[in-house]
């Protein structure tokens, strides 16, 4: 995305360790960079022995002494007590905690120079992220930096990410890049797994935002307790001043609960009711859903800022809770109740989210990232609302993770869908025909199921057999540019399919 964020100046070894570990450290020693992978490892970098699951980081050792390092922090448990090493070596328990904090002083503590907004929930971190992103960019005078599942940069120019939540070093490097150019806000997406793994420390936040809490990710966390655990963190070990958390929820209200006076919280709903209970307790962004044939959002809003009406061309009920959310966060930074609606009101769709493909003549066709029950209900829900004719869902489950859900998935498919099209997601090393038995466990009445592996299929066999009143979502991969299979990454785009399939049918 940029170019490489140069440093003042050579990082002395003491500053970068001080308080992480018992031993001193020499005054003479300059580091020059630091890294986790001894294969990339160039001469006077610190190395960060780090490895998951209690394995020997010796070899890697080794072979980075070989390489040049300057000197060596390892987990205690990853290494013989006696162990001769020609650069000074380190011990730490739970290394993993203290790399994000390292990696913040080699970079000069960017974050402490911008604005950072950081996003958290099971759905809807996307969206909320490239909303705020979009929103805060809107006069380019303060271009705002984006990291999440899309990838990092700026709105309208995004390098392709691994992780929604970047490796602790990474992460560190790419604030002092968007330092580096200017940039002075920037917007986060942070995982469960990026909170558990401390991939954030050292970052300091301004804001955070909690959007919902539901089933995902148990085949890492195992339990829904652990899973939210994990979540808290992030508005609980961070010091972070300003929240805001989605009322709606019933993990976003006993967050609400917890968090200590002193801290300026603020709470956003869709439900009068709720608004009603809670009014006197918390400060509220109440909206008002107005009904609209189209589907798109009206909104009569009510806040601590005064009262104002939303209209956005973004669609659905989980949508509107994610402007709220937003419109709530640009209220907290500052802007008038006025200026954060005009913003939200031109905000463009996100790629892979709730995005629409229609045209003369054809079906309405909806391409969404939906690939947990809560969001596949969420998206179904609303487009039966709106939908004139059937709606048909294709969609399947990623192999090598939560099964737990897939059955879950299928219910709602049940619930919502007048056709269920069952297919492959990413089966990664699992068998296809496997993850839909899964799937089809949780539907009762089969009739009006229809299975095909091939995902480009399922999705060209929908599209043709819709008419012009009826909606085909097609659900789980959204932005995706890949299926993956046995370890490979081939080329697929659920959009490209849907394109070239209308075109076919025009």
């Amino acid at each position: 995305m940029m170019a490489a964020h140069t440093l003042s100046s050579n990082y002395l070894l003491g500053l970068l360790l001080k308080d992480l570990v018992n031993e001193s450290c020499p005054s003479d020693i300059h580091v020059t960079g630091i890294t986790t992978d001894s294969r990339k490892l160039n001469p006077g970098d610190l190395f960060i022995a780090y490895t998951i699951g209690g394995h020997s980081s010796v070899p890697y050792i080794i072979d980075a002494v070989k390489a040049g390092a300057s000197a060596v922090i390892a987990e205690a448990r990853s290494i013989p007590e006696i162990f001769p090493c020609t650069v000074p070596l380190y011990r730490v328990n739970e290394l993993y905690k203290v790399i994000g904090i390292i990696a913040d002083r080699f970079y000069e503590h960017p974050s402490s120079v911008m604005t950072v907004i950081g996003v958290t929930g099971t759905n809807g971190k996307t969206s909320v992220s490239h909303l705020m992103a979009q929103s805060l960019s809107i006069d380019q005078k303060n271009v705002c930096g984006l990291i999440g599942t899309l990838g990092y940069g700026t709105v309208d120019k995004l390098t392709s990410a691994t992780h929604t939540t970047p490796e602790a070093i990474a992460l560190q490097a790419l604030l002092a890049d968007m330092c580096g150019h200017g940039i002075r806000q920037v917007v986060m997406e942070v995982s469960s797994h990026g909170l558990d793994q401390f991939r954030i420390a050292g970052v300091e936040f301004d804001l955070a935002i909690f959007t919902n809490l539901s089933r995902d990710h148990l085949d890492y966390h195992q339990s829904m307790e652990s899973y939210a655990h994990a979540k808290r963190r992030l508005f609980t070990d961070y010091g972070i001043g300003k929240i805001v958390i989605n009322l709606d929820d019933s993990f976003g209200r006993k967050l609400l609960a917890e968090l200590p006076r002193g801290i300026t919280k603020i709470a956003y709903t869709l439900d009068i009711d709720t608004f009603v209970r809670y009014q006197d307790k918390y400060q509220i962004v109440f909206g008002n859903i107005l009904p609209d044939p189209s589907g798109k959002i009206k909104m009569e809003i009510s806040s601590p800022w005064g009262k104002g009406n939303l209209t956005s061309g973004l669609m659905g009920r989980f949508n509107a809770s994610n402007l709220l959310a937003c419109l709530s966060s640009l209220c907290l930074l500052g802007h008038t109740l006025d200026d954060a609606v005009e913003r939200l009101s031109v905000c463009r769709r996100i790629p892979g989210r709730m995005e629409i493909f229609e045209g003369y003549i054809r079906p309405r066709v909806i391409v969404d990232f939906a690939h947990t029950p809560d969001a596949l209900e969420q998206v179904l829900s609303g487009l039966k609302a709106s939908c004139q004719g059937k709606l048909y869902c294709v969609f399947g489950c990623g192999g090598d993770r939560d099964k737990g859900k897939r059955p879950l998935m299928g219910m709602m498919a049940e619930k919502y869908a007048d056709g269920i099209i069952i297919t492959s997601d990413n089966p990664r090393y699992e068998d296809p025909e496997e993850i839909i038995k899964d799937i089809l466990a949780g539907i009762n009445n089969r009739d009006h199921v229809t299975i095909d592996i091939d995902r480009e299929s399922a999705i060209q066999n929908t599209i043709k057999a819709a008419s012009i009143n009826d909606v085909v979502l097609i659900a789980g991969k959204g932005h995706e540019n890949y299926q993956e299979l046995a370890g490979v990454r081939r080329p697929f785009s659920d959009q490209d399919v849907v394109r070239k399939t209308l075109e076919i049918r025009t």
